[in-house]
């Protein structure tokens, strides 16, 4: 494939001076970056008047199970936009699953219908309940599908692919799985049907279409970040063609977010809804990736071919000159701050990233490691306790249910799993909603457990809802440090006579920039920015809030026989060990102890003191009725706080 060479080097004052007025003046509040030309946009070349677009859009998803209707919602949304802006129906092809085999192949599992499922979610009678996934074909509207097999692509490439023309754009669209290379980051794999496709089998895919066609990816698989080795020329390993290139929903060695077997309707998330939001508002690629840096509110690391190309530079110059890459970059970060002006739009979009997610700004990859090195343990803290207080919930929702059925004990026999498990989907729903109306009744007459139940339910979600926004800060994290990167790589350009690289990084982004023709068409609600993250602060007094209490034992039930014995209450449990160093053990507990509950209120549920402690105060001192070898003494522990 022949090489593109685009010697041209703009100049980026103007750019600079308006990123920077538009940062002062905050007239881009709405937007998720300044919107001067940027230097990749003054490069681009006009291609030929004749000009077409063509695009492939690629969901192999692997098996019936794992191809998740999520795969087949971004495929029908990309072709409805891709017609909108003019491209016709016979220039998109689509290859997905088994193509036009009538055999289901299609994962589709319908949204909970029922409000109060949450009652009876995770436990048994629930996880028989709940909607099932079921298979259906893949179709779409007045569209040919083709099977997402390397035999079809060939096919296409080669008794079509020829039908492209020198100046021609081929947008290649992925959605799907991906797998990991473990031996050779740069070579991982999309999924297809049965089958997979590795970078270097796309490359050669891709060296097959006629010479100077300009192929742009928009990938959204795991590990999708791989795909950008694609840019380098077959027989020039080492240089970009110039004419490949792609947008990626995550690094090489990074899972990527957005797949389920659900149809979320207005809530789907991931990076290809957020791209295909941004592409709706800016018409082109460059700007809705700019967009997506801010809007993806998942852990994914939304990335570019030109990206990768920087870095890479910059990693091969640091080991030449024996440097350690932070170093390297960090030192060219610091010239860049000398002229900050000159790099304002790259500074501003790592400005509004920071207080999109509530994170910080930074200007070093020091600074940056430095602030986000208590994330990961601020995350491991909050996924702990969100499971603890999940199995804290799912503990009195399950004694919940027992009092249900000791009030309607022929409930028991509707819900029997063979009985269940012989209803059609239709029966299923009209059981599961005569239940929860039962059920819900019920339990709002004892006010109590209501409360406990919606109080536990409550904390948990917070927990839950805490830790992923911080995996997603992470995510943020990582998105800054590419940009941190990418400044430094203009400052060794700018700084380095490097014409060659230079005109590489200048095709780069000139193949990166596709505008589409048709008009913007996005709603007043895809415009608006989503609210922006709790500050660090914030999330760091809610940790407070969530923070279970603990004593440190590990605790079973009294046997019945026993329990009837001794005439105790069924929340009732034998102490099998007090850890080392827990409050427990510092306050007298040990194997074979019986704790009954706090005086004068024994524990009548079963798990009940798991309840009691976590919701006990952090260093608040309680007491415990214990039976020792038959002895009844009291116990006052210290609660601890919950160890991750």
């Amino acid at each position: 494939m022949g090489r593109v060479r685009r010697n041209i080097r703009p100049t980026r004052a103007s750019a600079a001076a308006l990123a920077l007025l538009c940062l002062l003046v905050g007239a881009c509040e709405d937007r998720p970056s300044v919107e001067p030309k940027t230097e990749a946009r003054e490069a681009t070349a006009p291609r030929s008047r004749n000009s077409r677009t063509w695009a492939l859009l690629i969901n192999g998803g692997g098996r019936p199970k794992i191809n998740y209707q999520s795969h087949l919602l971004h495929i029908r949304e990309l072709a409805e936009l891709l017609i909108v802006n003019g491209i016709p129906k016979k220039r998109i092809v689509i290859f997905s699953s088994d193509g036009s085999d009538p055999e289901p192949d299609l994962a589709v599992r319908d949204m909970q219908p029922e409000e109060d499922f949450w009652l009876i979610e995770g436990l048994p009678i629930g996880n028989n309940l709940r909607t099932e996934i079921r298979y259906e074909n893949t179709a779409i509207e007045d569209m040919e599908v083709r099977p997402a097999t390397q035999a079809a692509l060939r096919r296409w490439v080669e008794q079509d692919g020829n039908r492209l023309e020198p100046g021609d754009t081929l947008l290649l669209y992925v959605t799907d799985h991906g797998t990991k290379n473990k031996d050779d980051l740069d070579n991982n794999a999309i999924t297809l049907w049965g089958e997979s496709l590795s970078v270097n089998e796309l490359r050669h895919l891709i060296a097959r279409l006629p010479d100077d066609v300009r192929v742009v990816s928009l990938m959204s698989q795991c590990f999708s970040g791989s795909f950008a080795n694609a840019m380098y020329d077959l027989d020039e390993p080492d240089q970009a063609s110039g004419n490949v290139c792609g947008y990626y929903s995550s690094s090489a060695d990074r899972p990527a977010y957005g797949c389920y077997a659900v149809n979320r309707g207005k809530d789907n998330v991931g990076h290809s809804f957020r791209f295909f939001e941004a592409i709706r508002i800016h018409g082109n690629l460059a700007d809705a990736h700019d967009r997506v840096l801010l809007t993806d509110r998942t852990p994914d690391v939304p990335n570019r071919t030109s990206d990768h190309y920087l870095e890479q530079l910059l990693r091969d110059e640091a080991r030449r000159s024996g440097l350690e890459l932070s170093d390297f970059v960090d030192d060219l970060l610091e010239q860049a701050l000398r002229n900050e002006l000159e790099y304002a739009t790259e500074f501003a979009q790592i400005d509004h990233i920071g207080q999109a997610f509530g994170a910080f700004s930074p200007r070093s990859l020091e600074e940056l490691d430095e602030r986000s090195r208590s994330f990961p343990k601020l995350g491991r803290e909050l996924r702990s306790y969100a499971r603890r207080w999940k199995t804290a919930l799912n503990d009195l929702k399950r004694e919940n249910l027992e009092k249900f059925f000791r009030v309607y004990p022929s409930w028991r026999d509707y819900l029997k799993p063979e009985i269940v498990r012989g209803l059609d989907r239709e029966e299923k729903r009209r059981l599961s909603g005569l239940l929860l109306e039962d059920l819900v009744a019920l339990t709002n007459l004892d006010v109590a457990t209501r409360q406990r139940l919606d109080a536990l339910r409550t904390i948990a979600t917070e927990a839950e809802t805490a830790s992923y926004r911080m995996a997603v800060r992470r995510g943020a994290v990582l998105r800054m440090r590419s940009l941190l990167m990418r400044v430094a790589g203009l400052v060794y350009l700018d700084r380095h006579d490097e014409v060659s690289a230079r005109a590489e990084l200048e095709s780069l982004q000139a193949c990166e920039n596709l505008s589409f023709g048709g008009k913007p068409v996005a709603s007043r609600r895809e415009r608006a920015l989503p609210p922006p993250f709790p500050r660090l602060v914030d999330e760091s007094e809610l940790l407070a809030n969530v923070l279970p209490g603990w004593i440190g034992i590990e605790f079973g039930p009294v046997q019945g026989a026993l329990r009837r014995e001794l005439g105790l209450e069924r929340g009732a449990v034998r102490v099998k060990r007090a850890f080392p160093g827990s409050p427990a053990e510092q306050a007298g507990l040990r194997a074979g102890d019986i704790v009954l509950g706090p005086p004068g209120s024994p524990f009548v549920e079963r798990n009940q003191i798991r309840e009691w402690v976590m919701t006990s105060i952090v260093d608040e001192v309680r007491s415990l009725d214990v039976l020792r070898d038959g002895v009844p003494i009291t116990v006052r522990v210290r609660v601890g706080a919950a160890p991750i």
